[in-house]
């Protein structure tokens, strides 16, 4: 997917993708990018006045909660030794 940060409709549709992590990258723009601020403010609009699209962002959140709880039971019982092993394997 390509994202044109200069048109609203484009953030909106690769918003809705990764809700939680495109709204963290949109936050970030608006501070080091200050000329796309009309178009990703106009998109963040669009998102807030639409309940469809402004629910998304909570249950993305929650999602994401959800699976680093499950992942830091499912490696609780691990030992620092087997973690950092595991931790080299994924790089």
């Amino acid at each position: 997917m390509l994202l044109n940060l200069n048109d609203p409709d484009s953030i909106v549709t690769w918003w809705t993708v990764l809700p939680d992590r495109h709204d963290a990258y949109l936050a970030h723009k608006l501070r080091v990018s200050p000329e796309f601020a009309p178009a990703i403010n106009e998109a963040r609009r669009r998102i807030a006045v639409r309940p469809e699209l402004a629910n998304l962002l909570p249950q993305a959140m929650q999602r994401r909660r959800d699976e680093e709880a499950l992942q830091a039971e499912r490696t609780a019982h691990l030992t620092s030794l087997r973690l950092r092993h595991m931790e080299l394997a994924a790089a």
